[in-house]
């Protein structure tokens, strides 16, 4: 078992007892953001450009798109809809724990490529990035093909 599904699964049973606690606290995250007339995908998508930018940082050993696509992740805003009314009702608690654990795992991996390329460390930052992509594809996997199409919104 790699590090990352050890850090996310122990985020994840930490919450567990207290479903409405991550409930809560995920409302506040989300609450807590710009909101931007977007949908989920399209954050999705701006994120993935973001790593995108870092990840040709990293190759091309410069800081300034490292940095560029950093702050994006940084300061991304909400999109004009709760994220997890993109799931199954079923789903959706489950889908909130996740954003928690995401969110934590997402500025963590992104703090050490910023630390590896301000150090000029780029080993250090190509295997940052390496675990930020794993945590994206992981909670892709996880929860893609569950999502459902909203209704479309004026």
């Amino acid at each position: 078992m790699n590090k990352l599904t050890v850090t996310v699964a122990a985020f994840v049973l930490s919450l567990s007892p207290f479903p409405a606690l991550a409930q809560e606290n995920a409302e506040a995250l989300v609450a807590s953001m710009r909101k931007a007339d977007m949908s989920y995908k399209e954050l999705m998508t701006i994120m993935g450009r973001s790593i995108g930018m870092m990840q040709e940082g990293v190759l091309t050993q410069n800081r300034e798109l490292v940095e560029q696509g950093a702050n994006i992740i940084f300061t991304h805003p909400a999109p004009n809809h709760s994220p997890w009314s993109i799931m199954p009702q079923a789903d959706q608690a489950g889908f909130k724990e996740a954003l928690l654990a995401y969110d934590k795992i997402l500025d963590i991996h992104t703090q050490d490529i910023l630390k590896g390329s301000r150090g000029k460390d780029w080993f250090a930052a190509g295997a940052a990035l390496t675990e930020l992509q794993t945590a994206c594809i992981s909670c892709h996997l996880q929860w893609k093909d569950k999502a459902q199409k909203l209704p479309a919104q004026d």
